[in-house]
């Protein structure tokens, strides 16, 4: 009897072995293609957003809507560095609002003279670290193609955008660089910062 049950507590726990790994290899080709899928329509959202704002559109509405694609925290503590340990509850709510400000009038200027079957999505592709790359090219007149990768992730329990590659360039990094600059130059002061952010200056 206790053999009996040996022998079919042993089944049980190979079939589990092997019934797990080929569920996973069914199941998750289809649960990548659906993120890599809503990670494209993020960034479509974005898009129409960004090109509402640029042809003078409710301003408000669309920098909602960018505002919410983005990980806004996530990329002002990339931006601020060290600084963002220092800096204040109240401090650091001014900067994630006014960097997505900044993103939002910087994809609405880049964006302003584009349309529909100047915007291609060139493709998609899952990160070492299961971020989502999108892929996108923009053309405008007079002007040769701009490359804009969108590199979406998970934040706050679903899909948003942790950073922007134009022709190959990390809007994070150059704003890091760029504020960084800024910080240098006004003894540290975040509301300046804050200023210049708001005015366009970074």
């Amino acid at each position: 009897m206790t053999a009996g049950l040996w022998s079919y507590a042993s089944w049980a726990g190979l079939a589990r072995l092997l019934l797990v790994p080929l569920l996973l290899s069914i199941c998750a080709p289809s649960a990548v293609a659906d993120e890599q899928g809503d990670a494209v329509k993020l960034v479509e959202t974005v898009r129409q957003a960004a090109l509402v704002l640029g042809h003078g559109g409710p301003a408000e509405a669309q920098l909602r809507s960018i505002s919410a694609a983005f990980d806004g925290k996530g990329i002002a503590q990339a931006v601020l560095g060290t600084r963002w340990r220092s800096a204040s509850a109240d401090d650091r709510a001014a900067v994630v609002d006014a960097l997505l400000y900044a993103i939002a009038h910087g994809l609405a200027d880049k964006l302003e003279r584009t349309q529909d079957k100047t915007f291609t999505v060139l493709g998609t592709k899952t990160l070492a670290n299961g971020d989502t790359l999108v892929r996108s090219e923009f053309r405008r007149r007079l002007h040769g193609p701009t490359s804009v990768d969108w590199r979406v992730r998970r934040c706050r329990g679903q899909l948003c955008i942790g950073d922007v590659f134009v022709d190959g360039g990390s809007v994070t990094v150059r704003q890091r660089d760029r504020i960084s600059q800024i910080l240098a130059g006004n003894g540290g002061s975040i509301p300046a910062l804050v200023v210049d952010l708001r005015k366009g200056r970074v």
